[in-house]
């Protein structure tokens, strides 16, 4: 153990503080330390630049690869919307189509119920007629 100077010599109850590395240490070596702690350092920087280039040119990519999806995604879309117009438009015109067919169809009754309805219109007549020239309580009057 090295003795401290401060501490008057001869008193055993008292310990000795540790002294620093720089008062135990030569100084070649305390520098060739701090020479290997400096190249530690300066490699740790070079790895954290490489990692943070690698990090930037890792975002590039996403982001290029999310702007691709997205387009992809958007022309997928409009695809999609493009399909359903068009077959709403189809269903739209068959729909039409049909409601022109009933429509027509409904004047086609119509027309046969009026012609149905004179007839039997026609048929009461003659019948009221018929029964009036044949009924005996009709005649006197």
């Amino acid at each position: 153990m090295t003795k401290n100077p401060k501490q008057p010599p001869g008193n055993p109850d008292v310990k000795e503080a540790p002294q620093p590395k720089i008062m135990t240490k030569p100084l070649p070596e305390i520098l060739d330390e701090l020479e290997n702690y400096i190249r530690r350092v300066e490699e740790a920087v070079r790895l954290a630049q490489a990692a943070a280039k690698d990090s930037r040119d890792a975002a590039d990519v996403a982001r290029e690869a999310g702007e691709k999806a997205a387009e992809a995604a958007k022309k997928a879309a409009e695809a999609a919307v493009a399909k359903v117009r068009e077959e709403s438009a189809r269903a739209t015109d068959a729909l039409r189509d049909r409601i022109d067919e009933v429509d027509a169809r409904v004047d086609g009754l119509e027309d046969k119920v009026k012609q149905e309805a004179i007839a039997v219109d026609n048929a009461f007549l003659a019948l009221k007629e018929r029964h009036i020239e044949q009924s005996p309580f009709y005649q006197s009057k």
